[in-house]
C-alpha cells in the first residue's frame, strides 16, 4: 500500500516535515504545499525524483541526466505506487513517498518485457520500503504538452534525420525504408517457422547508435532474449519488422526514434541516466534463434 508523505515546509530535502501515518496505513510528509490544481491521470508531469532503499543508498536520481524527468501519468500501475501519491501534489509541491519495495520490484522487473531479475540484484530489499523524494516542476494537460512536444520535435527530428542519413550514406545503405519508416537488411535468410502474433520468439541481438556506441545486447546478458510477438513486450519497430521474419533469419534493423523510444528515451532504473537518449535512431544486428508456440495448459 502507498505510504505517501504530505506536510508543510519548503523543499524535498528539507527534513523539518513531520511524518504521519493514517489509520489505513498511509504515511506522508509534504515539505511544500501549494494551492494549485492537483496532478490527475492523463497529465504530463515534469519533476525531480530521487529514490533510495532502506539503507538510504540512492537507487535512482533524475539529476544525473541533463534533462528533468518528464512523462505522461497515463495510469496508476499499482495501489501504493509513487504515481498514486502524485495525485496529491500540485506544481511546486515537494514531498517524500514510501513505497513497498516488493510491489515496486514486481512492477519494474517482473511486469515489463517478460524480464525476470532476482530481487536481491535490484536494491529493492524484500519487505522494506523505498523512499521517493519528489519535487514537481510542472504539470501540463495533454494539449499543452503536445504543443510543446511538436515545437521541440521539429528541431530534434531534423537532427535525428541528419544523423541517420549520414549513417546510411557512410555505410552505403541504399534500400528504401518500409512504409512505417524502418530499414530491414536481411543478411541470411532462415528456413524456420514464420513469426506470428502469439509466438514465443527468441533472439540474439546487439543494439547501437548511429555513432557505433553499443547500448544493449544479449552478449552482456549471456543468453538470448525471449518475448511474445504481438504482446507489446518490445519496441514498435521490432514488432513491425518481426511480421516479415522467420526462425534462422539474420539481419540488421534500423529503427527511427518514432518506432523506438521517442521523445522520452529510456532511463536506467538504477541511477536515472539515459540508456537511450530522446530522439535517437537505433541499429540492431539480430538473429532469430527460435519461433515456438505458447505451451498448451492442460486442465485437470
Amino acid at each position: 500500500m502507498l505510504l505517501f508523505i504530505i506536510a508543510t515546509t519548503i523543499a524535498c530535502n528539507n527534513k523539518s516535515g513531520s511524518e504521519k501515518t493514517t489509520e489505513s496505513g498511509f504515511k506522508y510528509i509534504v515539505y511544500t504545499k501549494s494551492e494549485g490544481t492537483k496532478i490527475k491521470v492523463g497529465d504530463y508531469v515534469t519533476l525531480i525524483m530521487v529514490y533510495k532503499n532502506e539503507k538510504d543508498s540512492i537507487l535512482f536520481d533524475s539529476r544525473n541526466s541533463s534533462l528533468p524527468l518528464r512523462f505522461q501519468l497515463d495510469k496508476i500501475p499499482f495501489k501504493g505506487s509513487f504515481e498514486d501519491g502524485l495525485l496529491n501534489l500540485a506544481k511546486n509541491d515537494s514531498a517524500t513517498f514510501f513505497v513497498p519495495a516488493d510491489s515496486l520490484y514486481t512492477y519494474l522487473f517482473k511486469g515489463k518485457s517478460g524480464m525476470i531479475v532476482p530481487q536481491e540484484q535490484t536494491g529493492f530489499t524484500a519487505g522494506s520500503l523505498v523512499k521517493f523524494d519528489i519535487k514537481v516542476l510542472n504539470i501540463q494537460s495533454p494539449a499543452e504538452a503536445e504543443e510543446e512536444i511538436q515545437m521541440k520535435l521539429s528541431a530534434e527530428e531534423k537532427k535525428e534525420k541528419a544523423e541517420l542519413n549520414k549513417y546510411l550514406y557512410d555505410n552505403k545503405i541504399t534500400i528504401e525504408p518500409s512504409e512505417e519508416g524502418y530499414y530491414l537488411i536481411i543478411r541470411e535468410k532462415g528456413k524456420g517457422a514464420a513469426i506470428d502474433s502469439g509466438k514465443i520468439v527468441s533472439v540474439e541481438y546487439e543494439g547501437r547508435f548511429t555513432d557505433g556506441k553499443i547500448f544493449d545486447g544479449t552478449k552482456q546478458a549471456g543468453r538470448p532474449y525471449t518475448f511474445v510477438s504481438g504482446a507489446h513486450h518490445v519496441i514498435k519497430g521490432w514488432e513491425l519488422a518481426m511480421k516479415k521474419l522467420n526462425a534462422g533469419d539474420k539481419f540488421t534493423l534500423i529503427v527511427p526514434s518514432k518506432l523506438g523510444y521517442g521523445e522520452e528515451g529510456i532511463r536506467n532504473p538504477r541511477n536515472g541516466t539515459f540508456i537511450v537518449p530522446p530522439y535517437k535512431a537505433l541499429i540492431f544486428d539480430m538473429s532469430i534463434i527460435t519461433v515456438d508456440d505458447v505451451p498448451a495448459v492442460s486442465g485437470r
